[in-house]
């Protein structure tokens, strides 16, 4: 294994503040999401907000996250969907192509729903995206190292629920997410990243200050 730098994963929003806070507190990236869909104030990154956290000195981590907490979330259609909101809202926020967007599969998927919907679902985001930016994939052992072996994604984040399929025999991770926990007020996760992991920085002045 490679050396970890630390991060957070959160879906509320850093101020200058929280900046500050987190580089005190050693954290190298930070997890934030693209959605179409949330009603969570905050969830969403905005382009000020990751010229803050680049001009604080750490990488941002794009996840892409609406609900896909069941079977009937995925297909081909949604993938398709959730692909071309990524890349507005990528584009929208200048992250650069060839960073990744991590899609989420966020529940205990057996192994008919990964080879079925599943894999489809991530065919249909690999269609879209055209090499434009990694495929990144965030869930249980199984799922990521599904996809890895399918060639349906480039980085694997291991989601932090251990009783998940395969999480202990799954060591290809770029990404591992531990406990949740609130650091610097946000409401976040804590990781640990190794290796290219696909986080990007952004250049700019923040309009909000």
């Amino acid at each position: 294994m490679s050396e970890t730098l630390s991060g957070v994963d959160a879906d509320s929003s850093c101020t200058s503040d929280t900046i500050t806070c987190l580089q005190n507190a050693g954290i190298a990236f930070v997890g934030r999401y693209y959605s179409r869909t949330t009603q969570i104030p905050g969830k969403k990154l905005t382009a000020d907000e990751a010229v803050l956290i680049s001009n604080g000195g750490m990488k941002i981590v794009a996840v892409y996250e609406d609900g896909p907490t069941e079977y009937s979330y995925f297909s081909a259609s949604r993938g398709n969907e959730d692909a071309t909101t990524a890349m507005q809202q990528a584009a929208a926020v200048g992250q650069p192509h060839g960073s990744a967007i991590y899609f989420t599969v966020d529940y205990n998927a057996t192994d008919s729903d990964i080879a079925a919907n599943i894999t489809a679902y991530f065919q249909a985001v690999n269609q879209v995206f055209n090499g434009s930016y990694l495929v990144g994939v965030y869930g249980s052992g199984a799922v990521c190292s599904a996809m890895l072996n399918a060639g349906l994604a480039a980085r694997a984040w291991l989601c932090q629920s251990t009783a998940w399929s395969g999480y202990s025999d799954f060591t290809d991770w770029v990404i591992k997410q531990g406990p949740s926990q609130a650091v610097c007020g946000l409401n976040s996760d804590t990781d640990v990243a190794q290796g290219d992991y696909g986080g990007f920085v952004v250049s700019g002045t923040p309009t909000a200050g």
